[in-house]
């Protein structure tokens, strides 16, 4: 009886020490931040595939993550509309500032301001919508089993259902151990698009702090940026070894690996709010608000660097004529064309400013399977460009254009506006 006695204790005394030992920082933390729900861990057939990391938007894969893949190059296969033949608007009751997401059948996930996610069909006909409790600045990102990711003004990050049932909702608003934050109303805001490891790990960034859930909405671990203005508004890209790129208003530039440990990083002179794009090669090219372009090898060392003279924060892209697309703010606000292996500036599309003192492009390039350009501006306009940097055609809305152009499976060119508008236009083979 007494050795019984002491295997139990010894039993206890262990469980304690691992419990101890269990740091919020690394491994699967279950959390109490968790609201009630169906969850459905996916099957990762893609993380035996050592293209997973590598794959771009084509009429296959469809545009399911913020800027058409996990290394967020805003590329595709598909080929867009050489003419802007408008097929349908969809209307929401607010700004859409995110990008949407197209699935390969066709199903289409919108953002909006209004609080809601809408998924349409390939006509623009509401299929359903799911409120979401705050504005939704982000894009969605679709997992391999279908699941929708989505950030919100809620203070969280939502998981839907194909069919829009909520999965679960994990706070950000609650510290890891499950109490309240005492912060600011908004500081807990998710304002950055998730990317998804092969895995399934959703990570995103919230406040000063970088994310990692598992599929289930269990924290595997947070990595923290920083303090006082490392925020970040940069959405994690991810390299082809899956190492995990994202850029703060403390002026870095981060590289982590899988298991949050810092890579390396570098300084710059201004807020990184730019997504950063990640090459075939793993070069990462990122832009500041000091208005300097860089170019970073995978060892982080620096390849070259092009100074645009003007603040960067729109989402970079990347051509298929080895050339890196940045847009920039200021009065005279301009797309600029750089070369991918030597920084040479290439050609300049300038815009007109727009309303308003924050001039500039937040929106992000999209560039189709022919090279052709696409993106929107504050001037209202939605543009084409020719890979040589030709304006081809523009479309005005009814107000500022910040959301990126995404291409569906079938070459509809998608794009939202702050009129409260998504625009389809059809790709005519006239």
């Amino acid at each position: 009886m007494r050795h019984l006695v002491f295997h139990i204790l010894a039993v206890l005394l262990l469980a304690t020490v691992v419990l101890c030992c269990t740091s919020v920082e690394k491994g699967d933390v279950p959390l109490d931040n968790l609201t009630p729900g169906k969850v459905s861990d996916p099957v990762a057939a893609a993380a035996a595939s050592p293209n997973w990391y590598l794959f771009e938007a084509s009429a296959e894969t469809g545009w399911t993550t913020f800027r058409g893949g996990p290394g967020r190059t805003g590329r595709t296969t598909v080929v867009g509309p050489r003419r802007p033949d408008l097929k349908w608007v969809f209307r929401t009751g607010g700004r859409i500032y995110g990008d949407v997401a197209v699935t390969p059948q066709n199903t289409i996930y919108v953002p909006s301001h209004d609080q809601f996610l809408y998924a349409i069909d390939a006509r623009g006909r509401e299929l359903w919508s799911h409120r979401a409790g705050g504005k939704i600045w982000t894009s969605p990102a679709i997992g391999q089993d279908g699941t929708v990711y989505l950030g919100t003004d809620d203070d969280s990050l939502l998981a839907l259902t194909p069919s829009g049932q909520l999965q679960w909702t994990f706070r950000t608003a609650k510290t890891p151990e499950g109490e309240p934050r005492a912060e600011p109303d908004g500081q807990w805001d998710v304002d950055t698009s998730p990317a998804i490891l092969a895995d399934g790990t959703v990570v995103f960034g919230c406040d000063v702090d970088l994310y990692a859930l598992r599929p289930s909405g269990m924290l595997r671990w947070f990595f923290k940026a920083g303090a006082n203005r490392a925020k970040i508004f940069s959405s994690p890209a991810l390299g082809p070894d899956g190492t995990i790129y994202f850029g703060t208003q403390g002026s870095y530039l981060f590289a982590l690996n899988q298991s949050a440990e810092v890579l390396w990083n570098r300084t710059t002179g201004g807020d990184n709010d730019a997504t950063p794009a990640v090459g075939d090669d793993g070069t990462v090219y990122f832009g500041s608000d000091d208005g300097v372009l860089r170019a970073i090898a995978q060892d982080g060392t620096l390849k070259w660097q092009r100074n645009l003279a003007a603040p960067i924060r729109a989402p970079i892209a990347i051509g298929r004529d080895k050339t890196v697309l940045a847009a920039t703010y200021g009065e005279k606000p301009f797309l600029a064309a750089v070369h991918q292996g030597s920084g040479a500036e290439k050609w300049r599309y300038y815009i007109e400013p727009g309303e308003g003192k924050h001039h500039g492009i937040q929106s992000g390039a999209l560039v189709d399977g022919e090279g052709y350009i696409y993106f929107g501006g504050r001037d209202q306009y939605i543009y084409c460009l020719s890979p040589q940097g030709v304006l081809v055609w523009r479309y005005k809305t009814d107000d500022q254009v910040d959301a990126s152009p995404v291409l569906g499976p079938d070459g509809t060119l998608y794009v939202g506006s702050d009129d409260k508008r998504l625009y389809a236009f059809g790709r005519s083979e006239k």
